[in-house]
């Protein structure tokens, strides 16, 4: 009989950890992400700075494709750091962002080579506050290619992310589909579920295995 009731507790048990939902999973916050396509109504401009999401100072930029000085196909809007005259423009986020310790942050963007002459050219990208700094340079036919960045903050940083291109001849790197992400905590701890979920699971171990002492005997 005993071992009849063990047997009904183990079965208990088992059930109901396994119709435990367990801790929901943190879900990634999108703090940007920009494709540029909807600026100025889906037309070109050269010497741009009316982005909706960014400035532009020491020099410009200019906002090109969608046909019109379209240098990649098929990618929509995209943006030339080297604008129009003669001297590379930096954009910045007009919004600061909060990052915050125990989190994980990923930077991921698009760069392409400027297509058209082989100078050498470089893009600085930097979140502020000596949070990120990084310097890309790619050959003149090099297509849009994905960059992905991740870090994290020792202490909470208010900042703005910006990409600045060099030189000063009105032929930059492409950038495109920029997108800034807080991912979940690099450190997460166990959720007051968990550690129920755990006890339940041990005690039921424990019940389990003197029952089965307590049968032998």
């Amino acid at each position: 009989m005993k071992s009849v009731k063990c047997l009904i507790f183990a079965v208990a048990v088992t059930a109901l950890l396994s119709l435990w939902p367990g801790p929901a999973a943190a879900t990634p916050v999108v703090l940007l992400d920009d494709n540029f396509d909807t600026e100025n109504s889906g037309a070109y401009s050269l010497n741009y700075a009316s982005f909706a999401n960014w400035t532009v100072s020491n020099g410009t930029v200019d906002l090109i494709g969608n046909g019109v000085y379209d240098l990649l196909p098929g990618n929509g809007l995209y943006v030339d750091l080297d604008g129009s005259y003669d001297d590379a423009g930096r954009m910045t986020t007009k919004k600061s962002f909060t990052f915050e310790p125990g989190f994980t942050y990923e930077l991921r963007f698009d760069l392409a080579g400027n297509q058209r002459n082989g100078d050498y050219e470089e893009v600085f990208v930097e979140v502020g506050g000596g949070v990120f700094y990084e310097v890309f340079s790619l050959g003149r036919y090099e297509p849009f290619t994905t960059f992905t960045r991740l870090f994290t903050v020792g202490t909470a940083t208010s900042a703005a992310l910006s990409f600045e291109g060099a030189g000063g001849d009105n032929i930059g790197m492409l950038l495109d589909n920029v997108k800034l992400t807080r991912l979940d905590p690099a450190a997460p701890v166990p959720e007051p579920g968990t550690l129920l979920l755990l006890g339940a699971g041990l005690v039921g171990l424990f019940g389990y295995s003197r029952c089965g002492r307590k049968r032998k005997l």
